[in-house]
């Protein structure tokens, strides 16, 4: 099942944040100003592997695809 996503640029370097299809990404970034969003979209998640895609319309930015793939799955092995 796909959900969605945005990665914020805060103190500590680029962190995923994963949430579920029924919010929208503009009112999950609100809870992190004023750290910049860097990418959003949405997220597959299966066996240890993620595939990010998309983008967000209520953003007006794109997914980096490959990038946010390897960071989303980076930051789930490190929990």
């Amino acid at each position: 099942m796909a959900m969605k996503y945005i990665v914020v640029n805060g103190p500590d370097g680029e962190m995923p944040v994963i949430f579920p299809r029924a919010y929208y990404h503009s009112d999950v970034a609100q809870r992190f100003v004023p750290a910049k969003v860097v990418a959003a979209g949405f997220v597959r998640l299966s066996e240890g592997a993620a595939e990010c895609y998309g983008g967000s319309s209520s953003l007006r930015i794109v997914s980096r695809r490959l990038r946010d793939s390897q960071l989303v799955a980076r930051h789930l092995s490190d929990s």
